[in-house]
């Protein structure tokens, strides 16, 4: 818990990240997380990932986006082989959440999974991821805009959504916890989360016992849906007109999975790791 001390600092914090859609006018970067960047350059990042499409998948821009003269690609990547089941992965709608981007290489050169079609939308927030921002060109949250739809960003992903109409849904993000975890929504139970778990441990992700809240994890990585907390966001979107990506799936009856690892972690291949053997153990369940 918090001390009296730190006490205003953490409520306005808490103010920044989870009562603003618009908490700034620019992509202003954070000074105060401890974000530790990773070897990132979207134009080299944009470039790897086009270098996908071929035999295996297909690459497409679904749109752009421009922020002082440059323009920025969202781009999708679809595996070409039609399957019964589709997963989606969200990589970059946090641009200063930078594992889960360069987790979408090594994620596409692993892919194999029987059955199951995999798209892949990034970087959602390209600006953002430029300029190691958490906010698009316009200071936005793009994972507070899923009642709204105020932001391109925003608007593109329910479009996917719409077109792809997937079965399951990973989001990659990072936060300031010590090691991985991950929320789920109500549509993932507590045994499939727990096995997950299981899974990114045995390939040696370290996983937190206290999600960023400082709330205990049992078993450890997993923050399950709860009656209260899905009464939080019903409130918050109510109220606010707030809703990140993970309710917003559950409102359409979709299992959808925010991945946490720790960007205060050193180590890039440890943080990169959880993001793309979670992919892979998802697609083994379905």
């Amino acid at each position: 818990m918090p001390s009296l001390a730190t006490l205003p600092r953490d409520l306005s914090k808490l103010a920044r990240y989870h009562l603003y859609r618009r908490a700034e006018t620019h992509p202003a970067r954070e000074t105060e997380l401890g974000i530790v960047p990773l070897d990132f350059e979207l134009d080299r990042y944009v470039d790897a990932v086009r270098a996908f499409d071929g035999a295996r998948f297909e690459v497409r821009t679904e749109a752009t986006v421009t922020y002082r003269d440059r323009t920025h690609p969202i781009l999708s990547v679809t595996s070409r082989e039609a399957a019964p089941k589709t997963l989606l992965v969200l990589a970059g709608v946090h641009g200063n959440e930078h594992a889960g981007l360069l987790a979408v290489p090594p994620i596409l050169d692993a892919w194999q999974a029987e059955g199951v079609r995999l798209v892949v939308l990034t970087p959602v927030n390209p600006v953002g991821a430029a300029e190691l921002s958490r906010f698009n060109e316009e200071g936005y949250d793009i994972n507070r805009d899923f009642v709204r739809f105020s932001t391109p960003q925003a608007r593109v992903v329910r479009d996917v959504y719409d077109r792809e109409r997937p079965d399951f849904v990973i989001s990659l993000h990072e936060g300031p916890q010590d090691a991985t975890f991950m929320f789920t929504n109500r549509y993932v139970d507590r045994a499939t989360g727990a096995a997950l778990c299981d899974a990114l441990a045995e390939g040696g992700t370290t996983l937190a016992h206290k999600d960023y809240f400082g709330l205990r994890l049992d078993p450890p990585g997993l923050s399950p849906s709860s009656a209260t907390g899905r009464a939080v966001h019903k409130i918050w979107a109510l109220t606010l007109s707030m809703k990140a990506s993970i309710s917003y799936s559950e409102d359409r009856g979709i299992p959808e999975i925010v991945l946490e690892s720790s960007w205060r972690m050193t180590d890039a291949a440890a943080r990169v790791r959880p993001h793309v053997d979670l992919v892979a153990a998802v697609a083994r369940t379905m």
